[in-house]
């Protein structure tokens, strides 16, 4: 994922006040249980460093109603300018964060950025479909595209020679007519970057919008069995059919990132192995893609005077000591690097590797 949200943040100047917390209102005490969790997030940040009113609205940010039912994180980061980023994270599950330091404590949030995944959900039938498109599936809102063909097929794409006594030659020319729309307007929203395309309805209209997708999009498809126009695509069946989609495709992107490191890994060319040398390589601006374990490179620290040379922010040179994941980003985003939140067994203890932008040889 590209770290631009990150590198606007850094456009401010620092230190920075960061709250990932738990806002989830699912019991009947939630709302006193975040009352008393945000009473001692404001008296943490005080205790390392951040100003009274920094703290004041970071924590009254964090108390304000979510408007969100089920599991929900919400992240604050503030600095000098004020608020930065005041984001809900829904569904989130992972390590709360509530620093003040030099740099925004911003790993977790994007990772669970990376984790978003758009979605076309196609409920495709014999008169046409509702296309429902997700900026995130499950986090974002859903909109709600109708497709109808209708029931009967127009004069100009009459079947010509086919014996018009022929019922079932008729339904088959308007189902395919229907499914030619259904594909227009896939097409459509797919755009040059297909999102996962999620379809479901009726077989034979699955396999007619199918068959008529191209071939860059058709790829992008995965077929469910549950879900349909009339059933409405809010069954939890179908949702966790979905889901699982979703998952898979999350799961497909650090395969291939993994893949692709341990090629490099084995040919020896275009990568860094290790923290040093992925600084080393930032310091070139030579960083494609940082890989990057989010719980081992929190639990290390560096000194940033050790690395004189870093793309950093004014004011984190003189710190004495940061969290490795958070210095890493931060020159990776500085020099338009991108990232990748997983955890390969082949990733060295420190739990950071990069792929490069030119070939040369590996360390050692």
């Amino acid at each position: 994922m590209r770290l631009d949200t990150l590198t606007g943040i850094l456009d401010h100047p620092g230190p920075f006040a960061s709250a990932l917390l738990d806002v989830s209102r699912t019991t009947e005490d939630a709302r006193q249980r975040l009352e008393l969790r945000g009473r001692a997030a404001r008296t943490e940040l005080a205790a390392s460093g951040a100003p009274d009113a920094v703290a004041e609205e970071v924590v009254g940010r964090l108390l304000e109603p979510s408007g969100r039912p089920g599991e929900t994180a919400r992240l604050v980061v503030a600095g000098r300018d004020g608020v930065l980023v005041d984001e809900l994270l829904p569904g989130w599950a992972g390590r709360e964060a509530l620093t003040w330091g030099p740099l925004p404590d911003a790993t977790g949030w994007l990772a669970y950025q990376e984790t978003a995944v758009p979605v076309l959900v196609v409920l495709a039938d014999q008169a046409g479909a509702d296309l429902l498109h997700c900026a995130a599936w499950g986090r974002a809102a859903v909109i709600v595209h109708t497709v109808d063909g209708g029931s009967e097929l127009p004069a100009k794409v009459s079947d010509g020679g086919m014996d018009r006594a022929d019922p079932q030659g008729r339904t088959d020319e308007l189902w395919r007519f229907n499914a030619r729309a259904v594909v227009a307007e896939v097409e459509r929203l797919a755009g040059s970057e297909p999102p996962l395309i999620v379809l479901a309805g009726d077989p034979r209209a699955r396999h007619d919008v199918r068959t008529g997708l191209p071939p860059q999009i058709a790829e992008r498809v995965v077929e469910v069995e549950r879900g349909s126009r009339a059933d409405g695509a809010a069954t939890d069946a179908f949702v966790a059919e979905v889901d699982a989609a979703v998952e898979r495709a999350v799961d497909e992107r650090h395969r291939r990132a993994a893949a692709r490191l341990e090629e490099h890994l084995g040919r020896q060319y275009a990568v860094a192995v290790g923290l040093a040398d992925v600084l080393d390589m930032t310091v070139q601006a030579g960083v494609d893609t940082v890989v990057l374990d989010e719980e081992r490179t929190a639990g290390r620290s560096v000194r940033p005077a050790d690395h004189p040379f870093l793309p950093l922010p004014d004011g984190v040179r003189a710190a004495p000591a940061v969290r490795s994941d958070l210095l890493v980003l931060a020159a990776a985003a500085a020099t338009g690097a991108e990232a990748v939140f997983t955890a390969p067994s082949l990733l060295p203890d420190d739990g950071v590797a990069a792929l490069l932008r030119w070939d040369r040889p590996a360390p050692g």
